[in-house]
């Protein structure tokens, strides 16, 4: 009988004893800074550990259909758990539209200021200046559509938006808070994205109670939800089924399946005996 390592090859990090549970925490800034583990920033190495499930196969077709001009969804919301693949998707969809000759917007929650605006954020990105976003009140819908026109095709890929808001709420804004003033661009963004022909929207939220901070992080929770459920469909990058092989492919540069069922057969036939 075959030694089981030959049959099923781990990756090189695992044979050298390098894995260490930090190279699981997928970080779509670190990754748009060229910052953290090289299987996130490079995008060979990140597809060749990356199991690509159903739902991920999904989401990048539509995404690439849209950016072409396709036609399809506008505004993608992914609802997972804590650890269920929003954050790995998308990271996939930033390395592909890099493929596709797309300069993906980033926007982030955790690691932003919270007077820091995700529209200044946006337009910086686009243009190399928040000029003309630098206000703290929402810009509106017009003066998104003209931002992203200009600058179409357009991938916008939004991570940890309930955290960032959350912080948002403690800032005044007039009468208002700048937790508002992001909801309601949120709502004029998504509006913006579906009138364009080359622009996506895709907006990554928690499902699960647990990574809610506390009653008020769970109302704007809520309202998250409900504005940007006004346009948009709801994608689940990961299936139970699909866990297996999604560790598979992560542990694994190769599997001989031949050899394996030989090897399950044989353990199969002693039991039996």
């Amino acid at each position: 009988m075959k030694p089981f390592h030959t049959i099923a090859v781990p990756h090189d990090d695992i044979l050298q004893g390098r894995l260490t549970l930090d190279v699981f925490a997928a970080d779509l800034w670190e990754v748009y800074h060229g910052r953290g583990p090289a299987e996130y920033r490079d995008p060979d190495l990140f597809f060749r550990k990356t199991y690509l499930t159903q739902g991920l196969q999904h989401l990048l077709a539509v995404v690439e259909g849209r950016l072409n001009g396709r036609g399809g969804d506008p505004v993608i919301q992914m609802q997972t758990p804590f650890g269920g693949g929003k954050t790995h998707a998308l990271i996939a969809l930033y390395h592909r539209a890099r493929r596709w000759g797309v300069r993906p917007v980033v926007l982030v929650g955790t690691p932003l200021p919270a007077r820091q605006t995700l529209w200044g954020l946006l337009a910086e990105q686009l243009t190399g200046s928040p000029s003309g976003f630098d206000e703290p009140v929402a810009p509106g819908r017009e003066a998104l559509q003209r931002l992203l026109n200009e600058h179409q095709p357009v991938l916008i890929l939004m991570d940890e938006v309930l955290e960032y808001v959350t912080k948002a709420a403690g800032v005044t804004v007039g009468s208002s808070t700048l937790a508002a003033q992001t909801m309601a661009f949120i709502q004029e963004l998504t509006e913006a994205a579906a009138t364009l022909e080359r622009v996506a929207l895709v907006i990554a939220l928690p499902s699960s109670a647990l990574e809610h901070y506390d009653e008020q992080a769970t109302r704007l929770f809520e309202q998250l939800k409900k504005i940007s459920g006004r346009v948009e469909k709801i994608f689940t990058p990961v299936q139970d089924e699909e866990v297996g092989a999604i560790i598979r492919q992560r542990l694994f540069a190769h599997v001989d399946e031949a050899a394996a069922a030989e090897v399950i057969h044989a353990f199969v036939d002693q039991a039996e005996q």
